[in-house]
Formats: structure tokens, sequence, C-alpha cells
């Protein structure tokens, strides 16, 4: 499995089998910034761009994830290269984003932000990064962007759609590809 963004706290949650990669911006990001001392050996770290997947081949990987960073790659052209490694290197995949249609939005807080008009987006997106710039888990706000359902289909014209709901309002939005081996 290789894991665009994750850390090993994330799989240490649960008890599983898989041979995970975790591919980060940085290795202290991928080790939950622990010690280098990562327990057991099914667990492989991993950085670089997860815009540029070419250290593996075509269908390298059974299952592709990725929890929350499409909406962190940045302009149009890195999101589409994103979302075509993805397909490429992966026999299955599942990639999560939230939806720009739930009232509170998952990194500020705020109610109904993406319907903001942009410049008090803008200034709420530096007030939050200046606010969060020492926490290594915080990302650039001003990068963030959220989709629309029919910009991820484009994206991941062979995926199916789970839509996570609270309240009946999406909260989420996974799309994920099953892969064709049993």
């Amino acid at each position: 499995m290789l894991d665009l963004g994750g850390s090993v706290g994330t799989w240490e949650l649960f008890p599983h089998g898989f041979d995970v990669t975790l591919l980060n911006v940085d290795e202290p990001h991928a080790r939950d910034f622990r010690a280098a001392d990562v327990p057991g050996s099914r667990y492989r770290i991993a950085v670089g761009d997860a815009c540029d997947l070419s250290g593996y081949g075509d269908a390298s990987f059974d299952i592709v994830f990725s929890n929350s960073v499409i909406e962190h790659i940045g302009d149009a052209g890195r999101v589409a290269r994103f979302a075509r490694e993805v397909r490429r290197v992966g026999r299955s995949y599942w990639v999560q984003t939230p939806s720009w249609l739930f009232p509170i939005e998952a990194h500020t807080g705020f109610p109904f932000f993406w319907l903001y008009p942009a410049p008090l987006r803008e200034a709420i997106a530096d007030r939050h990064d200046r606010r969060y710039a020492m926490n290594p888990w915080s990302c650039p706000m001003a990068q963030t962007r959220c989709f629309r359902l029919r910009e991820l289909r484009a994206l991941f014209p062979d995926a199916a759609v789970y839509t996570e709901r609270v309240a009946g309002m999406p909260k989420s939005w996974s799309l994920y590809r099953r892969s064709s081996c049993a």
C-alpha cells in the first residue's frame, strides 16, 4: 500500500497486516515527529512529491490511499498530475477530501467558508497561516482549496464515490477504484 501524505501513527491506530509505504513531504511528517526507529518492518518511509511518482512503476501498489491531501496539492496542474499518478501507480485507490458543501470548513472551523468573497477568504487564510505557522502539521490555508464533486469526478473518471454524511450533509467525498484483480 502507498499512503500519500500519511503517517505511522495513523496506521498504528488499528491492527493490520499491510506493508505500507508512507510518502510525505519530509521524513518527520511520515514518522509523526517520532524518533527514527519505526517499529517493525511493515512501514517504509519515502520523501517526495505526490504529483511525481516516477520512482514507481505502473500498478506497482495494490492500493494507493490518500486522506485529505489533494486539497493541499496546489494549482489545477498539480492536482491533475496528482490524480494521474494515483491512478497510474495503484491497481486500486481511495482518495478522500472534505466537501465544500459541508457548513463547517474542516481546516478553519468557519461556517460556509468557501462561499465568502475571495478577499475575505484570503484574509482569514493569512491569519490562520500566521497563527499556526509553528504547528508542524499545519498546511498553509492560503494554498488549500475545496473541490466540487464534478471536479473530482473529472479527475478520477474511473472512480466510484463514497459520501460521508453528518446530519444528512456531505462532510467529505472519497473517490475509489477497486482492483480488477481478485
